[in-house]
């Protein structure tokens, strides 16, 4: 029996694709008129809407920032330390935001294909190049406007701070956004043409290094912060791309570098835009199909969970695209029953260790918000956001179990007492976590008192991260809501119910005279907060049992 052979049909020729591309393109485009008509009067209707509400509501803000500016208002010791920490400080956001466009690609890239012409552009004989590069092209000059403003008002301002003249500052500022939006955009592009899982796993240490270099950065911007000039200054802004586009800006500080440094930085970031456009261009025709099949489902189950203001649903589709780490670490089996839950949270910690390593940087964050003597209360009270945020990392694997109640419906304990569980180990971090930023405080020299109030507050922040974790879907008479003459209150039910947790604990917190409104230390101020962690236990008792038991 004479074995059959698969030969590979004819291929067309690069002229030929190009003709038979040209011609459908222009075949789906006088079909898709009518469609592509629609969609330019939406995409007018939402820059008129944007426009508006900056006119209403930005431009009074930014005139009030400007007059505060010339009365010297804003300005004190606050900012010009904020303006001398520019200089490493402002690469360290940038480096950020970039890094951080580039991780959403692994997800959701620039270059993003409806599911239609998934199914029937990609398989016909088409130029790639020709169907993808405007995506990227589209994607590039979106992200690039976006952050050009938010550049401008950015260096508006610094300029409000002290930082040069309005259009000076505010050009410095569009030059700086421009480049973090366009580098951005390429760079994410790059890694959606390499995010599949074989490889993705061969170049995890450029991820590792990347987020060193940003952790140094903020390291390096916290001890400007801190302790005012110093010699890196003198280096940051000259270490990449995230600081040849701080330089104009940093060239307008008083005591700063001259206007050429400013005009040195211009040039470095329009080089690395055409390095960044050439790498993008270059990987949008090469990125895969099923990385664009895959993303593009992605994209839809997101859209939808955000439609329906479900954030844990959307949350849990990005997490299903991203690669398992193989961390297998996890503590000694426990010998008693009741450690069982302890036993499940402290292991699910330790295979996810970027959520200790956040909870570790706002509890950092807690510390330093309460350290400085002369705070006003405002800032102080940035210190509540913070413990939660801390506290919301390290309730993660309640947060799992109750996105798949077949974790814990074999337990033999009701849903109010496992809730209670849940709480034993984040507290315990949660706490370590206060007394070693308080330590570190100490030895630093920068002890407070106000200190003395974080273990309070441990009970209330984690109870307000349960109930966070337990909230559950939001209720359809909710998400209908009613009709006001403002509008229709259902997408403000539902953000409110999404938030009901840490809003009632940071509110009932905020309320009392203690030393996080700049208050002495007392009786009062400690009580008060361990009160609110009794409540916040009650109430998750009551959520738990009405979201896993349904009553």
């Amino acid at each position: 029996m004479t074995e059959l052979e698969t030969r590979p049909g004819p291929t067309l020729d690069e002229a030929e694709a190009a003709r038979v591309t040209g011609a459908m393109l222009a075949r789906l485009r006088m079909v898709r008129s009518l469609r592509r008509e629609e969609r330019r009067k939406s995409i007018a209707y939402t820059l008129y809407c944007t426009a508006l509400l900056f006119v209403i509501w930005g431009l009074p803000l930014l005139f009030a920032a400007a007059d505060a500016g010339s009365d010297g208002r804003l300005r004190g010791a606050a900012a010009e330390r904020v303006l001398s920490a520019l200089p490493t400080a402002l690469p360290a956001v940038l480096a950020t935001v970039t890094l951080l466009m580039a991780g959403r690609a692994l997800w959701q890239g620039p270059v993003l294909l409806e599911r239609a012409a998934l199914s029937w552009l990609l398989p016909q004989p088409v130029l790639r190049r020709a169907l993808l590069l405007p995506r990227f092209v589209v994607a590039a000059v979106t992200s690039t406007a976006v952050a050009t403003g938010v550049g401008a008002v950015g260096g508006f301002l610094l300029h409000a701070l002290g930082a040069g003249s309005w259009w000076v500052a505010t050009g410095a500022g569009a030059v700086a956004g421009a480049t973090v939006g366009f580098v951005g955009t390429s760079l994410a592009t790059a890694v959606q043409r390499h995010c599949e899982k074989p490889q993705l796993a061969r170049r995890s240490w450029i991820r590792l290094t990347a987020w060193a270099v940003v952790a140094v950065l903020w390291l390096l911007a916290g001890v400007s912060l801190v302790h005012g000039e110093w010699a890196a200054e003198h280096v940051v802004p000259w270490s990449g791309p995230w600081g040849w586009a701080a330089l104009p800006l940093t060239a307008l500080v008083d005591g700063g570098p001259p206007p050429v440094v400013g005009w040195t930085g211009v040039a470095l970031s329009t080089l690395a835009l055409v390095a960044a456009g050439r790498v993008g261009a270059a990987a949008a025709p090469r990125i895969p199909t099923r990385v664009l099949r895959k993303q593009a489902g992605t994209a839809l189950r997101v859209q939808a969970s955000l439609y329906s203001l479900d954030l844990r649903q959307a949350r849990a589709a990005v997490r299903a695209t991203r690669p398992r780490a193989a961390i297998s670490l996890r503590p000694p089996l426990p010998r008693r029953g009741w450690l069982l839950v302890p036993w499940r949270d402290a292991t699910a910690l330790l295979r996810a260790p970027g959520r200790v390593v956040w909870a570790v940087v706002w509890a950092a964050a807690t510390v330093a918000l309460l350290c400085p003597a002369d705070a006003p209360a405002p800032v102080l009270l940035m210190a509540l956001p913070a413990g939660y945020l801390a506290a919301a990392q390290l309730v993660e694997p309640a947060r799992l179990e109750t996105d798949d109640i077949r974790r814990s419906v074999h337990l033999p304990w009701p849903a109010r007492v496992l809730a209670l569980w849940h709480a034993l180990v984040p507290s315990v971090v949660l706490l370590v976590l206060f007394a070693a930023g308080a330590g570190a405080a100490a030895g630093a020299g920068v002890w407070s008192e106000r200190l003395l109030v974080l273990p309070a507050l441990v009970p209330a922040l984690i109870g307000a991260a349960l109930v966070s974790a337990y909230r559950g879907p939001v209720p359809v008479h909710l998400m209908i809501g009613s009709m006001t003459p403002l509008g229709d209150t259902g997408p403000l039910g539902a953000l409110m119910w999404q938030a009901r947790g840490p809003l009632v604990a940071l509110g009932c917190l905020a309320v009392v005279d203690g030393p996080l409104r700049g208050a002495e230390l007392g009786v009062v101020a400690i009580l008060w907060p361990l009160a609110v962690g009794a409540g916040m236990a009650w109430w998750l008792g009551k959520t738990a049992r009405w979201t896993i038991s349904g009553r």
